[in-house]
């Protein structure tokens, strides 16, 4: 039978496609590689030319040793008890796919797959898992209906060859015997499963959201990335010794104006994390400071992140970023005063820093900031709350980077540029002193005396009397060379070394944008770090020591073809993450309320334009009131003329393909789909009989077979039998008496078998 031959195949795809699905959700390329292999290699050895297997005793010790392995497994990583039993899992299913396999070893693979699959789909998933258990589903179910067929041809054939004498040689063909169409049938029977389960499916998705069920599997732990790939909340100079260039999305951020236009400038700088302490070997790092304002947003109403809201500024701009990698930091630009997401959520606001952080459970992909880039002393004030005064003017050093080298260095580049070497005592000129100063020192950076260089792997750190040289300072008088941490973490040593108030900052450079959809778009590789300068009492200043021609050349670089295919695919698997992966039972209650503000109105004026249409027609026809009852008529009879139509039309089609005649043309096929309806009639009264005749067999001979029973029935049968042959065949018109009678003996037939047509 054709179709049961590529069974085998097809159950080594659906295997196949579990394994990949597995390790796609694990992240883990190398043992997909190794096991995909090894599997792949399993239909060659047993399958090819040789048809070699494992030994039975061979596949109970290769058990035995997975078994023991599982606890070593275990052991080196407990938290990830998903991914010891799925490695578990493929190890099993690697041994089995080398045996010998029957019916019960293909269903045993089948169930290692759809359990490999099951552990998969624990995980929040990817975009390409999802790709991947979509085909698997598809297949799958065509495959597990095949095994059914296959397991049951495989057990009659055993059947029919168990009831042939052991002495009897010369046997004829064992294969069971199998009706006309099987191939349609079955496809037929796929196609309607799987569209109801796609649609039930798509019921429960809506219905039970995820989540619902979490304190059932509470102690169950799933090990989540939630970090930004290219983004880090410390910097050390130590281990950066090469600036990441992937070219991944991270977010897409859109900027408006105060009147809600788009806006588009040169570059922004996306704040994420503040560093304001330095320890020694290059290490920097957020120092503790007070504890956080907490803020919860309540859409769509924008949440102040000082203790009042906001004054307003003509110069506000609102920022809407669209995460496409999870983080628990929030990206924003200059001053943020106030935020809002697209459900409520638990924000923690450091007042000193005015980074924000997100706390609240599951995953936040889309929120908007509103920010100022120039903001009064007032909303600084709010913003960083009673007692949260930032330091006044000083001129002690603060970081942990003690070189005599520094100070000198740091006086001679003031001096060069015409900027007093020394502090005034005044606190306003001293602000208006700090200001001035970062900027020469951060020209003296950007004077070309220093390389911006982001592979600094040939670089090895000097040791002087015992002791490495710190990093930042071997970069200010030895090397000259590295990338933005490096100028960053100079200008911040130089500024600190003449008692300036400073702080690095890491975040994102955002110069990439895409005119067609009037957004920025972020990648790994924009990550970058600078410097705050303290101009005022609760006022920072940013100063970028890094080169700005270099930065032009690697953050706002022209997109390549493989660049926005990459950023398509990030898109469509953020939409992946929040459609599906991130559907809550928050998400539901919004899907709901969507679906409702979206076809209430619809549906109430579709019914309003019927009831106006109705009104018109019968003031055209001056039908009165009585009109409506005339119109009420007419439409019931036009819907019972479309069943009827249908049904009509039901019954052509499958006389049609019963009595294949789909070879006749004109008269002669109405003639014989108008005389020939009896034998379907005859048909329908065996199967509601429960006494169907089987396709592979003829009509007179299972006339014969029911005479056993039922001698009326069979005598019945023949007589209609023998004028569709007539009919059908002998190409014999058929009169009106004849076919009243041969309906009459389809009715007493109908009778005989106690049932109704």
């Amino acid at each position: 039978m054709k179709l049961l031959r590529g069974f085998p195949a097809m159950a080594l795809s659906v295997v196949l496609l579990s394994i990949v699905g597995f390790f796609v959700s694990q992240e883990s390329v190398g043992l997909l590689l190794v096991c995909g292999a090894l599997a792949a290699m399993s239909w060659y050895i047993t399958e090819g030319p040789r048809g070699r297997s494992l030994p039975r005793w061979t596949s109970n010790v290769l058990v035995l040793a997975v078994t023991i392995n599982v606890f070593v497994d275990f052991f080196q990583h407990r938290e990830d008890v998903l991914g010891v039993l799925g490695r578990f899992v493929v190890w099993l299913t690697l041994i089995k796919l080398y045996e010998r396999k029957a019916s019960r070893d293909y269903a045993q693979l089948l169930s290692l797959s759809m359990l490999l699959m099951l552990i998969g789909a624990i995980r929040p998933g990817s975009l390409v898992f999802a790709a991947v258990l979509f085909v698997y589903a598809a297949l799958g179910l065509y495959v597990l209906l095949l095994f059914q067929l296959y397991a049951s041809y495989e057990r009659a054939k055993e059947a029919r060859l168990s009831s042939i004498p052991s002495e009897y040689r010369l046997t004829p063909s064992v294969r069971p015997i199998v009706g006309r169409g099987t191939a349609l049938q079955f496809r037929a029977l796929g196609s309607g499963i799987g569209i109801a389960g796609l649609v039930l499916s798509s019921f429960v998705f809506v219905i039970f959201p995820r989540g619902m069920g979490e304190r059932l599997v509470r102690g169950l732990h799933v090990a989540q990335n939630l970090r930004v790939s290219g983004f880090v909340d410390e910097v050390n100079l130590t281990t950066g010794t090469r600036i990441t260039d992937s070219r991944k999305a991270v977010l897409n951020l859109r900027l408006f104006d105060k009147d809600g236009r788009p806006v588009r400038f040169d570059q922004i700088r996306l704040r994420g994390a503040v560093l304001d302490a330095y320890q020694s070997g290059g290490r920097w790092v957020s120092s503790p400071g007070r504890p956080p304002r907490v803020v919860t947003t309540q859409p769509p109403d924008f949440a102040p992140l000082g203790a009042v809201a906001a004054e307003p500024s003509s110069l506000s701009i609102t920022q809407e970023i669209e995460m496409l990698s999870p983080s628990d930091t929030l990206f924003s630009a200059n001053v943020p005063v106030s935020i809002a997401t697209h459900k409520p959520r638990q924000l923690e606001v450091d007042p000193q820093t005015q980074t924000i952080k997100d706390v609240g459970s599951g995953r936040l992909w889309r929120y908007s900031i509103k920010t100022q880039p120039a903001p009064s002393d007032a909303t600084l004030t709010n913003l960083v709350g009673a007692g949260g005064a930032g330091p006044g003017p000083s001129s002690d050093s603060r970081l942990a980077l003690f070189d005599p080298r520094l100070q000198p260095l740091a006086r001679e580049v003031l001096t060069s540029f015409g900027v007093a070497a020394q502090a005034p005592r005044e606190a306003d000129e001293r602000w208006r002193w700090n200001r001035d100063a970062a900027r020469r020192l951060t020209r003296h950076l950007q004077s070309g005396e220093f390389t911006y260089d982001t592979d600094l792997r040939d670089v090895t750190l000097a040791t002087v009397g015992g002791r490495t040289v710190d990093p930042t300072v071997q970069f200010l008088f030895e090397t000259k060379r590295g990338h933005c941490e490096y100028f960053a973490s100079g200008l911040a040593a130089l500024c600190d070394s003449i008692g300036i108030p400073v702080r690095l900052v890491a975040g994102y450079l955002a110069m990439e944008y895409d005119d067609a959809s009037q957004q920025y778009v972020v990648r790994e590789s924009n990550a970058h770090a600078w410097v705050e300068v303290q101009t005022g009492s609760n006022r920072w200043t940013t100063f970028d020591p890094s080169p700005p021609r270099r930065l032009e050349e690697i953050h706002g670089g022209s997109p390549s073809f493989a660049d926005r295919l990459r950023w398509l695919f990030d898109r469509f698997e953020a939409r992946w993450e929040i459609g599906f992966v991130a559907f809550d039972q928050d998400a539901q209650a919004r899907f709901v309320e969507s679906f409702d503000r979206q076809w209430s109105p619809r549906l109430g004026g579709a019914l309003a334009a019927v009831r106006e249409w109705a009104a018109g027609l019968n003031r055209a026809f001056y039908l009165g009131p009585a009109g409506y009852i005339w119109m009420g008529i007419v439409g019931l009879a036009l819907v019972i003329a479309v069943i009827a139509l249908v049904k009509l039309m039901r019954r052509s089609l499958k006389t049609r393909m019963i009595l294949r005649l789909a070879h006749f043309r004109g008269a002669e096929y109405q003639r014989m789909l108008r005389q020939l309806g009896f034998y379907l009639d005859m048909l329908n009264a065996l199967q509601r009989a429960k006494c169907a005749k089987p396709m592979w067999q003829p009509p007179l001979a299972y006339a014969a077979h029911l005479g056993r029973d039922r001698p009326r029935a069979s005598q019945l049968m023949e007589r209609i039998t023998s004028v569709f042959y007539a009919a059908r065949y002998g190409q014999q018109r058929l009169t009106r008496d004849e076919v009243r009678q041969v309906r009459s003996d389809v009715r007493d037939l109908a009778s005989a078998l106690s049932v109704k047509l």
